[in-house]
């Protein structure tokens, strides 16, 4: 498997990033515009997710084969967990109800006689947004036999193409509990309409590969589609680029982490690092001579890496050390600038 190739990316994603990823006006409304968007790679929509320090981030995660994002927080103040999640609308039914039903069902279905108490209704959002929401309490048996109680409260909204959920889920049952969970549905700011720009899909890419880089090569594909070909977001897209590159390796799936290399160096070759993940590859694949040829091709370029940005140490590179029992090719590695 392919691990990442070392790179001091943290300079380029804090200097040049934010500047080369710029939301325009057109591109985002201020009325979903926030630091962090959670998008989908199939369409539109985006929920705002919430960025106080009383909320702490739990999990960022994507199912059903990468089209279901969830962010998962646990929120301080008042003791609750929280998931916010988007999702097509397969229900067949245009509208926050046929999302309900989408994904309340399962629910009811597997719980079986766990949950009982289950209330729908309908509520407007702060923005007058139109949500279905539903509530239940579901008894939780442990290892032990011993049984706990945990409340949930759903709210959906949808059109025919997509859902937007926020889960509210709390061990405390009271009716002062249940009243601040219903007051947390202010948190909920989904925007169904909304066009995902390249800077919302980049940021999800990056949160996600640290945990699971397969689950970011959607992310990271859609962040590059989005990106305008012109030279004004070159840096953009060499970033992009390289990020998509490394999380197929990572992923396994070196034939196309290749194949992402290899046309970025036609379309932009004097980008070394470009032909330097082009030498990771064939590190992997145990080509001495194609690493050799493509560091070569590398370090011809190093003049033209991003400002801010250094060239990688081959040698400290765990693809490039699987060819360190290879002497010459070991004695060449060496053999390049330090500098």
């Amino acid at each position: 498997m392919m691990r990442t190739c070392s790179r001091a990316l943290l300079a380029i994603l804090s200097s040049s990033l934010a500047l080369a990823l710029p939301a325009s006006a057109a591109d985002a409304p201020k009325t979903v515009r926030s630091e962090l968007n959670l998008v989908t790679t199939f369409g539109p929509g985006a929920i705002p997710l919430p960025r106080s320090e009383e909320w702490k981030p739990e999990m960022l995660t994507v199912y059903d084969d990468g089209r279901r994002p969830v962010a998962q927080f646990s929120y301080e103040p008042k003791k609750v967990g929280v998931s916010f999640l988007l999702f097509e609308n397969r229900s067949g039914t245009p509208g926050a109800k046929g999302c309900r039903e989408d994904a309340i069902s399962p629910m009811i279905k597997n719980g079986g006689k766990r949950i009982t108490e289950r209330r729908d209704g309908e509520d407007k959002l702060a923005d007058g947004t139109e949500v279905a929401t539903t509530s239940y309490l579901l008894t939780m048996a442990d290892d032990r036999g011993s049984n706990g109680r945990q409340r949930s409260l759903f709210a959906f909204a949808g059109d025919a193409a997509t859902c937007a959920e926020m889960h509210i889920s709390s061990v405390v049952d009271t009716p002062a509990q249940r009243t601040n969970m219903k007051g947390m549905l202010k948190e909920f700011r989904p925007s169904l309409t909304y066009q995902p720009v390249a800077h919302d899909y980049f940021v999800l890419g990056q949160l996600l590969t640290k945990n699971a880089p397969k689950l970011a090569v959607p992310y990271f594909r859609a962040s590059l589609d989005k990106l305008p070909t012109d030279g004004g977001y070159l840096t953009a897209r060499r970033v992009t680029t390289d990020q998509l590159v490394m999380a197929l390796g990572i992923s396994g799936d070196l034939k196309g982490s290749r194949a992402v290399a290899e046309k970025a160096a036609t379309a932009d070759p004097d980008y070394p690092i470009n032909y330097y993940n082009l030498a990771c590859a064939d590190a992997e694949e145990g080509d001495a001579a194609g690493a050799k040829k493509h560091l070569q091709e590398a370090f011809d370029r190093r003049k033209n890496v991003i400002a801010g940005e250094k060239m990688p140490v081959p040698a400290l590179d765990d693809s490039i050390r699987k060819l360190q029992k290879d002497t010459d090719f070991w004695t060449f590695v060496e053999s390049l600038p330090k500098d």
